[in-house]
């Protein structure tokens, strides 16, 4: 039967106001309520508990599930529940504004704030480089970097799970050069939360994008394409919604990334940005693009506060400036040259909306190769793929370094950038090297946790995080004089601290009034003894 065109238009309204009648919000609650009967393992994967142990990172209140009473009395007043948040204790929600009010008056309900969409910058096209000679870019934009010393040494990434967040995977599970991921069951985990269901190889045809990513940090053919960690174990996300007429919300991504932390993943790796808003939202200034705004960035942060090495394409805006999550002070911000070296103009410029240096530092992201979804190797360009450069850097890395953490790994990256005593707001700290991060290591070990002459036990340092002051308290007495104390910050600029004996087993801190928010070193040294050193993460509010 022929349905008239007024009726059509008719069903065509009545759905549009019954969109707009609907509201997706966060919902945050006031607390967690008794946690006393969960056990470690009913919270985290057996691996992720290794991975925080093996980093001295102890269980917080973030950890915990959000409160099921809750959440019934939320969904009680007709809304919709989405995604739930341990990270922020909070519930995104569609729901009516008279769902809203009703939410609103209940006792554990701490603030309500709408859910933000987005678009992503997608890759670009640039001119090739006519200033060096052509050395085929599949391999250039390995050895640019040093991975395909480290690959040459055995170190692809065996052993190291990482997280790939984009808008799906189409094909992959068909392409040849992907096939070893699945017969050697690298792919642990794949969830689409844009459609709530396991599949992120042939739902969206368009889910293309993921795909080249993920093809530059995995694939295998021989004299062909040659991904930077083919080794490593993944977790597949669909968290982005690149159809026509609809942007997805930065929840999917919070939600992904909290299972992603739960089942042990030791990097993030997300090829995509957010600064300009759907129509009628507001975009983000550069003011905003702070590193404490964006719901997102501050769930990057946190994820690195969790033993997670959090990397982040800086965005393709060029002189418009970088996007969020970039902005995190604990995100690594990759910007994008040729194989000459010389910085894309699309590469997105910093500073971070409080002065900070961005990007952190460069890889290949002009003329790579990738997988075409029909198998050809295509060329392209974009932050979105000097990204995954990066990526498989640190995965080999960390196969070969397992002593190190996380945030050792990010720092001495940093450090092995060819810009890094002259770092700029164009290239960051420059192109990181293998090479480099070796020789770094070489002449200044960063194990984690204690060693020398200290002892696991003897210091503790609280609160953490912490705002004013830090407290340092040994078990025996000792006076903080002959000790060097220094914070590191994510680009290994080092703030002298001074101390005072608040007692004879305790020190005090006073931390600078001007220092940002984010995640820090405390590290303690004897000039006379450089290899006594203790450190520790201390997280700064």
């Amino acid at each position: 039967m022929k349905i008239k065109r007024s009726a059509i238009l008719f069903l065509f309204a009545a759905m549009s106001s019954l969109t707009f009648a609907q509201e997706r919000q966060w919902v945050f609650f006031t607390d967690k309520a008794d946690l006393s009967g969960y056990q470690a393992s009913d919270l985290l994967s057996e691996s992720a508990l290794r991975n925080r142990a093996r980093q001295g990172i102890s269980l917080d209140s973030r950890d915990f599930p959000v409160n099921e009473t809750y959440l019934e009395q939320v969904s009680e007043t007709g809304a919709l529940l989405r995604h739930k948040s341990r990270w922020f204790n909070a519930v995104s929600v569609t729901a009516t504004s008279e769902s809203l009010e009703a939410i609103r008056q209940l006792p554990f309900v701490k603030d309500i704030r709408p859910v933000a969409t987005f678009r992503s910058p997608n890759p670009v096209i640039t001119s090739e480089c006519d200033t060096a000679p052509y050395l085929g870019t599949a391999f250039q934009q390995l050895g640019m970097i040093g991975i395909d010393d480290l690959h040459q040494q055995g170190f692809k990434g065996e052993g190291v799970t990482v997280a790939v967040f984009d808008n799906g995977f189409y094909r992959v599970d068909s392409l040849p050069g992907m096939a070893h991921l699945f017969e050697e069951g690298r792919i642990a985990k794949q969830w689409d939360f844009v459609s709530n269901e396991e599949n992120v190889f042939d739902k969206c045809i368009h889910c293309m994008h993921g795909t080249y990513v993920f093809s530059i940090l995995a694939a295998v053919q021989p004299g062909g394409l040659y991904g930077g960690a083919p080794e490593a174990t993944y977790l597949l996300f669909r968290t982005e919604n690149d159809s026509s007429e609809t942007h997805q919300e930065e929840d999917n991504w919070i939600a992904a990334a909290e299972l992603a932390d739960s089942l042990g993943a030791q990097i993030f790796t997300t090829s995509l940005g957010y600064s300009t808003f759907d129509e009628g939202e507001g975009d983000y200034s550069l003011e905003d693009l702070d590193g404490n705004t964006a719901l997102i960035t501050r769930a990057a942060d946190i994820a690195a506060s969790r033993g997670i090495l959090v990397v982040n394409s800086a965005g393709n805006e060029g002189n418009r400036g970088i996007v969020a999550p970039a902005d995190g002070d604990s995100v690594l911000a990759i910007g994008a040259v040729d194989e000459c070296g010389v910085i894309g103009g699309f590469s997105s410029r910093g500073p971070s909306g409080d002065g900070r240096i961005k990007p952190d530092i460069v890889a290949m992201g002009v003329g790579n190769s990738f997988y075409y979804p029909d198998g050809r190797i295509r060329v392209g360009s974009g932050t979105s793929f000097s990204c995954p450069m990066v990526t498989g850097l640190a995965a080999c890395l960390m196969q070969k370094h397992p002593e190190l953490s996380a945030w050792d790994v990010h720092r001495t990256l940093i450090q092995s950038g060819d810009r890094y005593e002259t770092p700029d707001m164009v290239y960051g700290h420059g192109l990181p090297s293998a090479s480099r991060f070796e020789a770094i290591l070489g002449d200044s070990p960063l194990p984690n946790g204690e060693y020398a002459d200290f002892r696991s036990g003897d210091l503790i340092v609280y609160p953490n995080p912490a705002t004013h002051v830090i407290h340092v308290a040994w078990i025996a007495p000792v006076s903080p004089i002959g000790y060097d104390i220094v914070l590191i910050d994510a680009s290994g600029r080092r703030i002298k601290l001074l101390a005072h004996s608040f007692s004879d087993k305790e020190w005090q801190l006073s931390l600078p009034t001007d220092i940002n928010s984010g995640l820090y070193i405390l590290e303690l040294t004897q000039p006379e003894a450089p290899d006594a050193r203790f450190v520790r993460k201390v997280v700064v509010r």
